[in-house]
């Protein structure tokens, strides 16, 4: 971080106003003169009335009155603070648990891998955020956003107070320098206390997965082991059992063949049977056949009586065949009957040679299953380390985003710091104040910085004096920053003090003052004639009125 800021400060002041992109003629000090007197005698009260009489105004003092801004170098930004103190800022951010009592429980718990386990369970959760954010509040600080963007394209504009004549009265500011370096130093050690968050975090995180990734090298030489151990006791009756299983397994294979060869001497002669059948079919085929060309050569010949004989003889036949597929099918059913006792007698030899199997090699299922049960215990233990150091360590690494998330806010609570801008300076914004007077009432007329603009058609065209025109010369440049005049306005109403100092800076250095005589209003009014902003009649009575509060202040 940076130390705390000797603030030994340097005055700046800003323009109050600028050529707008289309304006190329210059605008002197007596044409802003000229025009702020314009503007003053516009907006101030004529009186009359015809229900309730109104007061007619009197312009006291037009005078240009800065308003100060405290600008501190603050590591890589200019931090801005009001002068008048009527801003505050208040930095929220989240509380991280205390990331140095986790470290020290977490290296006093990791010394076996039974209470690193039992640590990493009940602190799953330690690190989920749920506490409510907290606030620092920083007296005098701006962070408005859009303040800080137009004030970073205003501020390039500065000069230093006594490089040049700025004719304007400067407001005391009301923030001392030890109070700003103050709120700089707590900036600072929120600053340290987060940077000291992420890097104990980092280091938390770090020693978190050391940990656990010892005891999982641990875990997984000890499943080495167990593989190891058992391998051998493993292989040692896996020996042993070995001819067990090939006598058991030559006895199936034997009983395997003598089932087949008997089985093979019942299929024989069912088969037999069946291809005599199948012989017999064919001949009576071929017997039905000749019944029918016999009988087709008979009723030829007009034979009718052989060829009645032959088709009764083919009749017969036909009775005869239906009687042979009948034999087939119960030859069929019997052979697949047969087949079916075959299959069942080898399932039931084969399930006795695998209970047999079982049963030779009981004690080396068991040495398996033992291994197996080891090695699942350690699996789920390094599953259990891994899972929950994971779910730890993603917290972890939510919390070092929250708190770099709040180290980048840190360092957009001000504008970018420009090559060689070291310590601060106090800036001056520059407003105008028109004082009027109505007996003994009081108003003030603040206008902020502005963009003069040029003479354009529809300008030429609108009404002669009033807001018509001379609103459009002095066009308000910024939203935000102008409202600095309301701060102003409203400390004249609430603070006496503030409200006499305003009088007095307007009196001091007032466009009206006697000592002035008016020439600067005069010189400039003329070039506003001449560049169109004012015609003939607009000017003379222009003129007349300066005259006449010219006479009042010289009584």
């Amino acid at each position: 971080m940076s130390e705390l800021v000797a603030l030994t400060p340097k005055k700046l002041v800003l323009p109050f106003s600028v050529l707008s992109g289309k304006r190329k003629e210059p605008f002197t000090r007596d044409m802003e003169a000229a025009a702020l007197f314009i503007l003053a005698e516009t907006e101030r009260a004529k009186g009359g009335g015809l229900i309730m009489k109104q007061l007619e105004e009197k312009i006291e003092s037009i005078a240009k009155v800065c308003y100060p801004l405290w600008l501190v170098s603050w590591n890589e930004t200019i931090l801005i603070f009001d002068g008048l103190n009527r801003s505050n800022y208040a930095l929220q951010y989240t509380c991280v648990p205390n990331v140095t009592t986790f470290i020290a429980n977490l290296r006093r718990s990791a010394k076996t891998r039974e209470t690193h386990l039992a640590f990493l369970r009940d602190h799953l959760n330690y690190f989920q955020i749920s506490e409510p954010e907290r606030d620092l509040l920083v007296d005098g600080l701006i962070k408005n956003a859009e303040f800080l963007g137009e004030f970073d394209v205003y501020r390039v504009e500065a000069v230093e107070v006594g490089s040049q004549n700025v004719q304007a009265g400067f407001l005391t500011h009301q923030v001392e320098e030890s109070v700003i370096a103050s709120e700089i130093q707590g900036l600072g050690n929120l600053l340290v206390s987060f940077e000291e968050d992420v890097a104990l975090l980092v280091r938390c995180m770090k020693f978190l997965n050391k940990a656990t990734n010892h005891y999982m090298r641990m875990l997984r030489d000890k499943v080495k082991i167990v593989k190891d151990e058992f391998a051998v006791k493993i292989k040692q009756e896996e020996e042993m059992v070995a001819p067990k299983v090939d006598v058991l397994k030559d006895d199936y294979d034997s009983r395997i063949t003598e089932v087949a060869k008997n089985f093979e001497k019942q299929r024989l002669p069912i088969q037999k049977e069946k291809v005599q059948l199948g012989q017999a079919k064919q001949n009576v085929y071929e017997r039905i056949d000749r019944c029918k060309l016999e009988a087709r050569t008979h009723a030829q010949m007009e034979d009718k009586v052989g060829e009645q004989k032959w088709k009764e003889k083919s009749d017969n036949l036909k009775k005869a065949l239906s009687g042979i597929d009948n034999q087939l099918k119960q030859t069929d059913k019997a052979l697949k009957d047969l087949e079916d006792r075959r299959s069942l007698e080898i399932f039931k030899l084969r399930d006795e040679l695998e209970i047999r199997v079982k049963e030779a090699r009981e004690n080396l299922l068991e040495l398996e299953a033992s291994r197996d049960a080891k090695i699942l215990i350690f699996k789920q233990e390094m599953e259990k380390l891994e899972k929950q150091t994971r779910s730890i360590s993603d917290l972890v690494g939510e919390a070092v985003k929250l708190r770099e998330s709040d180290i980048a806010h840190l360092g957009k609570l001000g504008i970018r710091k420009e090559l060689g801008f070291e310590g601060n300076a106090l800036c001056y914004v520059p407003f105008y104040v028109i004082r009027y007077t109505a007996e003994m009432k009081k108003r003030y007329l603040i206008l902020p910085p502005s963009l003069v603009s040029t003479v354009g058609l529809a300008t030429k065209l609108k009404g002669a004096l009033g807001k018509a025109k001379i609103k459009q010369l002095l066009v308000p440049r910024f939203k935000v920053v102008s409202s600095l005049m309301d701060t102003i306005q409203l400390l004249a109403q609430q603070r006496a003090a503030f409200e006499t100092e305003l009088r007095e800076l307007g009196e001091e250095y007032s466009l009206l003052a006697p000592e002035t005589k008016g020439d600067e209003i005069r010189n400039g009014l003329l070039c506003l004639k001449n560049e169109g902003w004012l015609g003939e009649k607009e000017h003379g009575a222009v003129l007349q009125r300066l005259e006449s509060i010219g006479r009042r202040n010289s009584a």
